[in-house]
């Protein structure tokens, strides 16, 4: 299933901003709102695709220490080409398996991806073991509390050999919950007429009563 993830995403590389556009900005735009950076702090962009999420990042907070990691070549490659001050760390891994130290960032996002995942508790224990106590994890993906993401659910999994599931927002926030992140902030919005979107907004809990930025 890595490999099929893989294949569909080096495929889709050449033409995925043009054929995604208004889905992509409707989606990390949301993202943008819910997040609060100071600007200096170690952000990981997991799966990170063609580098949108990052560019982002880097136009309004450019002194941040972004590491964009991806499972397909061919969408680093796309996200390389856009990172012209070379500002972003990208890493070909899988997010069940990342080659990064512990607590090594202050912030984690997982933009459009989580139903792709076959090992989400792994992926999310991954998440957390990068992101330093105290620090913040947003997830944000197809929501299964819209009828039109059930009929696409149902849709995907006959059709593509990459997808895995998608999630309602009660059931994404109890795996969550189950790694020991804490929910700050729980969403469910839409992107038009068919992607009914979640996002969550978590902590990792500070250690030994420390508070956290």
């Amino acid at each position: 299933m890595t490999h099929a993830v893989r294949q569909e995403y080096d495929d889709l590389a050449p033409h995925y901003d043009r054929r995604w556009r208004p889905y992509v900005d409707a989606t990390l735009d949301s993202v943008m709102e819910v997040l609060k950076l100071q600007g200096e702090e170690a952000v990981l962009d997991v799966p990170c695709g063609t580098g949108e999420l990052t560019q982002r990042f880097t136009a309004r907070w450019p002194d941040l220490r972004i590491t964009g990691v991806d499972l397909s070549p061919a969408m680093l490659q796309e996200a390389g080409r856009k990172d012209k001050h070379q500002r972003v760390t990208w890493l070909e891994a899988d997010v069940s398996d990342l080659p990064l130290a512990e607590r090594m960032f202050d912030c984690v996002i997982c933009a459009n991806s989580f139903h792709y995942f076959r090992a989400p508790e792994q992926a999310l224990l991954e998440l957390r073991r990068v992101l330093r106590p105290g620090g913040k994890f947003v997830l944000l993906d197809w929501c299964d509390d819209f009828f039109a993401c059930k009929v696409c659910s149902l849709w995907l999994r006959w059709k593509d050999p990459a997808f895995f599931r998608t999630y309602s927002l009660r059931d994404c926030c109890a795996r969550l919950q189950q790694v020991q992140f804490e929910i700050q902030r729980a969403d469910r919005f839409r992107v038009g007429w068919i992607w009914g979107m979640m996002h969550v907004v978590c902590r990792r809990p500070p250690e030994n009563g420390a508070p956290s930025r």
